[in-house]
């Protein structure tokens, strides 16, 4: 029987592999989110909060990523980690990476993610094939 908090962080993959961001939005993050994806990509760097984390899904939905979790545990009354294949195709460029994930739950909800992924130059490549920044002076914050 898997923990509580196992529980969720399943559901959370199984639902980002559907596509329902709504369930993830409104279930299974806590507004307070804050997720940390290692890389020198477009979309790597710190997210803050529910939406931010959800528009990074969304864009990993965009390029066909899908997750399979490999294997996922409880360490401590707090956290899960796990290890799952990312993989997909676009545009050409290819996907294919074992990471691995701490979870930290409060209150029945994911609240502190650091993802540690395991051949970071192949996916700063994907993702910087897939994803095209605006150029100068549109892609900087004002």
């Amino acid at each position: 029987m898997a923990s509580p908090n196992v529980e969720i962080v399943q559901r959370m993959y199984e639902c980002f592999n559907r596509g329902d961001m709504d369930t993830i939005r409104q279930e299974i993050f806590a507004p307070d989110l804050v997720w940390r994806l290692p890389g020198r990509h477009p979309l790597a760097g710190v997210k803050n909060g529910a939406e931010e984390v959800i528009a990074f899904f969304t864009q990993l939905n965009k390029a066909g990523i899908q997750v399979d979790l490999i294997g996922i545990e409880p360490f401590g009354a707090d956290s899960v980690v796990e290890v799952h294949r990312g993989h997909g195709q676009t545009n050409g460029a290819v996907l294919d990476a074992n990471n691995c994930t701490h979870y930290q739950i409060r209150d029945g909800k994911i609240a502190n993610v650091q993802v540690y992924i395991s051949d970071q130059h192949s996916v700063d490549n994907f993702f910087s094939a897939v994803y095209a920044l605006k150029p100068i002076p549109d892609r900087l914050a004002s």
